[in-house]
């Protein structure tokens, strides 16, 4: 059976009939895995583009990967300004805020507007600025996670790594590591890492996506990873699983991406409803909203009427955003209680 999300048609899909019916846009959610510059809002691109006299399109579908990542980075030369990039990252935020979003962490890569909008550090800044004033006013945390791209960065990954620690704990609540080949030598950026880690930022790394369990074992030894980006790959090795639950080690999972890419085979077998089972905590996400047209709350659409996970099994993947080390206490608290207070409505809330 095929279905379609907002346009987009999934292949494989089976339907199952879930129990109960609450709103899923209403669940309160951490959204872990958010690239910025694939995540911002259409309409908010689309604007910008027609004020640079250009097209924006998105394609319905994408040949390969590297399609796609050559689409991505049509939308980093349209922005022409510091304020267009500060316009955007607002417009991501308040999206993210009337998806249910409670803790917003996007991944943020200064280095795609850098040197042409000024220095990484003044990039950096903008965003950060952008992203503490849309929050106020979107009632939504925001952190982001300043990432190196492993396939190109390796000669300004320890300034970046210098910049996230510069910005810790003022807007900055990670680093990140983010590359389509895994494994992707990793012990190569061990000294960016370490600068975060003394800096008290978590790394969060990529892998499990493209590569097998090999690429999630080499981000937890390489650079002490305690997140991984995807990391679905995890089911082919038990140790490995064993190893993620009991250290609770998050993997932030993007269904709806894994299946345009064409890196799951089949999206009713996702990996992510068994490593939930086996205690992994497994979070939700959209990866790259604007390029593959689905929100957080499709994903958990995806979980429900795909997977034929009740409501109850749905809350797991939201509790285990608040596993976040970037979120305040004060938003984990709320966002907690936010959750309690979903499951105990009644189904059609």
């Amino acid at each position: 059976m095929l279905r379609l999300y907002r346009g987009i048609r999934l292949p494989a899909m089976t339907t199952c009939v879930p129990t109960e019916r609450r709103s899923l846009q209403a669940l309160p959610k951490a959204h872990l895995h958010v690239h910025l510059d694939g995540s911002y809002p259409l309409q908010a691109v689309e604007a910008l583009a027609r004020r640079q006299g250009a097209s924006f399109q998105v394609p319905g579908s994408f040949a390969t990967v590297w399609e796609f990542f050559d689409a991505y980075g049509t939308v980093p030369r349209l922005v022409q300004s510091h304020e267009d990039l500060a316009e955007l990252c607002r417009a991501l935020v308040h999206a993210e805020a009337a998806q249910g979003v409670f803790y917003l962490e996007p991944a943020i890569e200064p280095q795609l507007y850098a040197p042409r909008l000024g220095a990484l550090d003044q990039v950096t800044k903008t965003m950060l600025a952008a992203f503490a004033e849309a929050s106020q006013d979107a009632r939504i945390e925001v952190g982001a996670l300043l990432t190196i791209n492993t396939d190109e960065n390796f000669e300004i990954s320890q300034d970046l790594a210098r910049i996230a620690a510069a910005h810790a704990g003022r807007g900055v609540t990670g680093l990140g590591t983010a590359g389509f080949v895994e494994p992707g030598n990793l012990g190569r950026y061990r000294r960016s890492a370490e600068i975060a880690r003394a800096a008290g930022l978590p790394v969060v790394s990529h892998a499990g996506q493209t590569g097998g369990p090999d690429s999630v074992e080499e981000a937890l030894n390489e650079l002490g990873a305690t997140r991984i980006s995807h990391g679905f790959r995890a089911i082919e090795s038990e140790s490995l699983i064993e190893r993620l639950a009991s250290e609770q080690i998050v993997c932030d999972i993007c269904p709806v991406s894994n299946a345009r890419l064409g890196v799951v085979p089949n999206i009713c077998d996702h990996p992510a409803p068994k490593l939930l089972s086996a205690g992994v905590p497994v979070t939700l996400n959209a990866d790259d909203e604007l390029w593959f047209a689905a929100s957080i709350t499709d994903q958990y659409e995806v979980a429900r009427t795909e997977w034929g996970l009740d409501d109850q099994a749905l809350v797991g993947f939201a509790r285990a955003g608040a596993l976040a080390t970037g979120m305040s206490a004060a938003t984990r608290a709320r966002f907690l209680n936010g959750i309690d207070a979903w499951l105990a409505k009644g189904s059609g809330a």
